[in-house]
């Protein structure tokens, strides 16, 4: 590609999202809002129940798992901390072989794109290691690392009207229960 073609190209792109995988969910959220004065964040519990179609290298995941998630923001990039805590996922492998730290940088796209974007990714080489779908939020990781030292994550990224209870925030409200 031209470096024109390139600008082009990335002219309507947004990275939505950076992400870090961690041993400690409540150390590290304790740590970004006294170190970086970044929060509130809300917490969602990614478990069997709350996740549909989970699958990790391809296949479908059928036992149990969990994973904590917790989403702030800064301006308008969302930050996203994640804890494994049983079950195959890719954030335990990733621990297990990097230790904590940047796990993905996402990128926004429209639905009706993801077969043509995930088909021109297959073309390159590069495979789907993770997906699924959380509410309305579908999800597809990419096996970058090899060449970015990172992964890259397509998804749709909508705005989701969860339903009570389905988070809590961190740290809680003055006089709320935790």
């Amino acid at each position: 590609m031209t470096n024109e073609e390139l600008r082009a190209l990335n002219a309507g792109r947004r990275i939505y999202q950076i992400a870090w995988v961690t041993r400690d969910l409540e150390r590290s959220l304790k740590t970004w809002v006294e170190t970086l004065k970044v929060g509130p964040w809300k917490v969602f519990a990614f478990t069997d129940e709350t996740v549909k179609n989970l699958k990790v290298g391809g296949k479908v995941v059928t036992e149990p798992f969990k994973f904590l998630i917790a989403i702030s923001w800064m301006g308008e990039t969302e930050l996203e901390l994640i804890q494994p805590v049983y079950g195959p996922t890719i954030y335990e492998r990733f621990i297990q072989e990097k230790g904590e730290g940047l796990h993905h940088v996402k990128e926004k796209i429209e639905e009706k794109d993801f077969a043509p974007v995930l088909a021109g990714y297959r073309e390159q080489g590069i495979e789907v290691t993770q997906t699924g779908q959380f509410f309305a939020d579908f999800h597809f990781y990419l096996d970058t690392e090899p060449g970015l030292d990172f992964i890259y994550e397509l998804g749709n990224c909508p705005v989701q009207d969860l339903p009570a209870g389905a988070y809590t925030v961190y740290p809680p409200e003055a006089g709320a229960a935790r």
